[in-house]
């Protein structure tokens, strides 16, 4: 019988695992979104940002992330997904830190679910390991295997 916890099974199971994750992610946090609407558009009211932007995002932002769940979802666009599912774990972790270090006056955080009880700190740990984690997927997917990003996973 044959182990799954040797070295060679282990990278079959890590990037299906990983995109999983970061479908549960973007489909978790657009639906809480869109599930409690009035709240959501309620703290974008009181981002930063302005009416306008605030305004947009009120779709944007579930709209974004949905595309991007979707885009990982299929074999090829799945680097698509990935690249874009990074820039906006990229984009929040970047508010996360303005917001640790005051730049910010208002810091709402219009996160839907659970993670809007998170604390900023664990707010930024909660990011950076699913950014890390994207990027290393990013690496095997990309750049390691330097293919298209449709290679078997």
């Amino acid at each position: 019988m044959e182990s799954i916890f040797r070295k060679d099974h282990q990278k079959e199971y890590w990037i299906p695992f990983i995109i999983n994750a970061l479908i549960i992610l973007w489909i978790y946090t657009a639906g809480s979104k869109l599930m409690d609407l009035e709240d959501f558009k309620r703290q974008l009211s009181l981002q930063p940002f302005g009416t306008k932007v605030n305004n947009s995002l009120l779709f944007l932002l579930p709209g974004v992330e949905i595309l991007t769940a979707l885009l990982l979802l299929m074999r090829k666009t799945l680097r698509t997904g990935l690249w874009l599912s990074a820039g906006m774990l990229t984009a929040f972790t970047a508010y996360v830190l303005l917001v640790l270090t005051g730049y910010y006056t208002k810091v709402p955080c219009s996160c839907g679910g659970v993670l809007k009880f998170l604390s900023w700190k664990n707010h930024l740990i909660f990011n950076v390991v699913f950014l890390t984690i994207n990027g290393f997927a990013l690496y095997k997917i990309n750049i390691k295997k330097g293919g298209n990003g449709t290679e078997k996973i």
